[in-house]
């Protein structure tokens, strides 16, 4: 961004200038992108550089990017594009740096990188070389071939035929970096926190299955502690009733690593003052797809943002069937351990629609919070609602699994997904008339999601492979992709 145009400051990119304190150009090429590792966007204003192994007798070819700046450097641009010219007969190392200090070293845990797990040859710039004169060719030389722009030694311009015969990779111009940031494996408490009246939230840095959190205290009854976690154990709720105790000791504990002890004020403090917050309105969703369709041989759920303590349902409430109001005892029943869902108890049939709608105050939280009414229409799905998605996946034969995913058209939000361990037909029923797309993750270390990759342990993130297709379904439509998928 040095050169700028004096009245309108266009800047003059893409400008090399290149000379040389000997006899000769060194004059290959290194080019290629930089990728989020995940998203696989581009990633502009990164820093890419070359390390030669014999730099420094005295540091490794590892440790160069955390103690020294590159032999050669540049940036990326919007389209997290880069390219290396001038470049001599060597074996680089390649690193990318979102340099977060600005000293050109890899000395930040929030700094992201990217790296190659093998050296990277140099490469010309143009086609395939030809031979040249045996003239021309001087030891350790490289003659950049580009008509009437490189002078030879002795000030005469190259014919653009004339170049040396070596042959070098040309994967050096067309290189990939997947930009990534390193997660500290040290386990730590991140948080815990009152974030409403009568919800605590503890929040690990990884997941902390075996953690204890208790409380020395003898709690009453009208407290009504419920303890809630995440998917993966790094966050764990807990839901009790507010206004029965003002403060409470807890107790973290995790193997030697976190040993954690305070106590809480139970009355919500914000921006220092100290008020009580309502607690939010209880929110209630249902298991229902698209227009009202309910699957096959599923029930009717509930489903509450608090976990319900108390349901309290009129003697009689009319469960419209088509047509017809019958009315009769509506029973719906807790379907999980901690309240959160809530099944209708009734007999649903095929080919009829069906209404019913709930009054107000029915479901009581744990944290005092009560619903709106809810009114509902639904009927089991037809054939002609929905569609499928069928597809066989190959997975790599060295590789432990794979997580096969179905997401939206922006692949930004994950609707399903299978673990595979072999070859196997994946099955996504019952979909939503969208469009969609299916990623899979390399899943090497096992845990059922993606992982960051480290370069201290030379470790690359896991590589995310996506479907070439956006897949189109329609109503009533099954895709089944006939080819297998093979990663």
């Amino acid at each position: 961004n040095a050169i700028k145009d004096l009245h309108e400051g266009n800047l003059f990119s893409d400008y090399v200038y290149t000379f040389s304190t000997g006899d000769y150009l060194d004059t290959l090429s290194i080019a290629g992108k930089v990728l989020n590792a995940e998203e696989k966007n581009p990633v502009e204003d990164v820093l890419v550089g070359l390390y030669a192994p014999d730099s420094v007798k005295k540091v490794t070819l590892d440790s160069m990017p955390l103690c020294m700046p590159p032999n050669y450097i540049t940036k990326t641009d919007k389209e997290g594009q880069f390219c290396f010219k001038g470049v001599a007969d060597k074996k680089y190392l390649v690193f990318a740096l979102k340099d977060v200090n600005s000293n050109l070293y890899f000395d930040q845990p929030n700094e992201q990188v990217a790296f190659l797990d093998t050296l990277v040859a140099a490469s010309y710039p143009q086609s395939t070389p030809t031979a040249a004169p045996d003239s021309l060719l001087v030891a350790d030389t490289l003659l950049l071939i580009e008509a009437d722009s490189t002078l030879l030694p002795n000030g005469d311009t190259m014919p653009v035929s004339a170049r040396p015969s070596r042959v070098f990779d040309q994967n050096a111009l067309n290189l990939t970096l997947f930009l990534f940031t390193e997660v500290d494996s040290t386990q730590m408490l991140l948080e815990k926190k009152l974030v409403e009246e009568g919800l605590l939230r503890f929040v690990f840095r990884h997941p902390a299955k075996e953690a204890v959190i208790m409380t020395p205290e003898r709690l009453p009854d009208t407290f009504n502690l419920v303890t809630m976690h995440s998917v993966n154990y790094d966050t764990v709720w807990w839901y009790f009733t507010p206004n029965v105790k003002d403060s409470l000791w807890v107790q973290v504990k995790y193997d030697t690593l976190i040993n954690d002890s305070s106590r809480y004020s139970l009355k919500y403090k914000e921006s220092g003052q100290r008020r009580n917050r309502n607690v939010s309105k209880l929110k209630v969703t249902n298991n229902l797809v698209g227009r009202g369709g309910l699957v096959e041989g599923h029930d009717l759920m509930l489903v509450f943002s608090d976990p319900i303590v108390k349901c309290v349902l009129p003697d009689s409430i009319p469960l419209k069937c088509d047509t017809t109001l019958v009315y009769g005892a509506m029973a719906f029943e807790q379907a999980d351990d901690y309240g959160l869902k809530y099944r209708l108890k009734a007999p649903i049939e095929k080919g009829v629609n069906y209404s019913f709608e709930l009054p107000d105050s029915v479901f009581f939280s744990i944290r005092h919070s009560t619903n709106d009414p809810i009114k509902v229409e639904f009927h089991v799905l037809r054939d002609d609602e929905y569609g499928n998605i069928y597809i066989t996946v190959v997975p790599p034969k060295e590789l432990k699994q794979v997580v096969v995913q179905l997401t939206d058209e922006s692949g930004k939000k994950t609707l399903r997904q299978e673990v595979l361990v072999r070859t196997q037909e994946v099955l996504f029923e019952h979909l939503v008339p969208a469009k969609y797309k299916i990623r899979a993750i390399l899943d090497s270390d096992a845990n059922g999601k993606w992982s960051t990759g480290n370069y201290r342990k030379r470790t690359l993130p896991e590589i995310v492979v996506e479907y070439k297709d956006v897949l189109d379904l329609k109503t009533g439509w099954d895709i089944d992709l006939e080819e297998a998928w093979e990663l």
